[in-house]
């Protein structure tokens, strides 16, 4: 049995979610808690194959606290094509983070 995922696991899974949700900042501001929460746990963030979107949900946190909408969907859709990019090679086999 495996323990609890790490930090790079939960940033991926939080992410994921994040994304795959419909409509503006208020739609999921319980994820959005908990991945603001999983970026401070890693500091700086990761520099490697997640480091896009790390960079991503880091700006989709800071406009929702700023409560700029633009700022927010610009980054949204930029978590989407970096998890849509990072989900395509996980699935032709080209990455083998965890």
């Amino acid at each position: 049995m495996s323990g609890a995922p790490g930090p790079r696991a939960r940033l991926v899974t939080i992410a994921t979610a994040v994304a795959l949700f419909r409509g503006g900042m208020d739609l999921c501001p319980d994820l959005l808690v908990r991945l603001d929460a999983v970026l401070r746990s890693m500091g700086g963030g990761p520099d490697d194959d997640l480091s896009e979107i790390a960079g991503a949900g880091r700006a989709m946190c800071d406009a929702r606290l700023d409560g700029d909408v633009a700022a927010f969907d610009d980054a949204k859709m930029r978590l989407w094509r970096e998890l849509a990019r990072y989900w395509a090679g996980r699935a032709l086999g080209m990455s083998a983070t965890n």
